[in-house]
């Protein structure tokens, strides 16, 4: 049996089932992370009416992938006329821009919290 591995998505799942661990495959590559973020965010703030402070972890976490959809996704995409990482910075910049968010703000979700990680630069 093939050890699959899953990347976690806590407090995304909706309202409706929110006892739920919402996973995807740790197999994605950083544009699928992405396509499933804004898929997520789209969800949650239309189906699910969540306001800014619930989908900040969410913009977070786009913010994150962004950095390797630029680097490895940044051919033409003959059916939207634009690449992947030009259409996915647009529309975090949209939603950012928004809800009045910094990408500084996004990028020090949670406040005070590293995760385990060093100064960024």
């Amino acid at each position: 049996m093939p050890k699959e591995r899953f990347i976690s998505y806590p407090g995304a799942s909706p309202d409706s089932d929110k006892d739920s661990l919402l996973i995807g495959w740790a197999g994605w590559d950083h544009k699928d992370q992405a396509t499933a973020l804004i898929g997520l965010i789209e969800d949650r703030s239309t189906t699910d009416g969540w306001d800014t402070g619930r989908l900040t972890p969410l913009l977070a976490g786009l913010l994150e992938v962004m950095p390797w959809v630029r680097q490895w996704h940044n051919e033409l995409d003959r059916n939207f006329s634009q690449t992947p990482a030009e259409a996915y910075d647009a529309y975090l910049t949209s939603e950012r821009e928004s809800r009045n968010l910094t990408e500084d703000a996004l990028r020090t979700w949670p406040p005070g919290d590293q995760r385990g990680r060093g100064p960024r630069s």
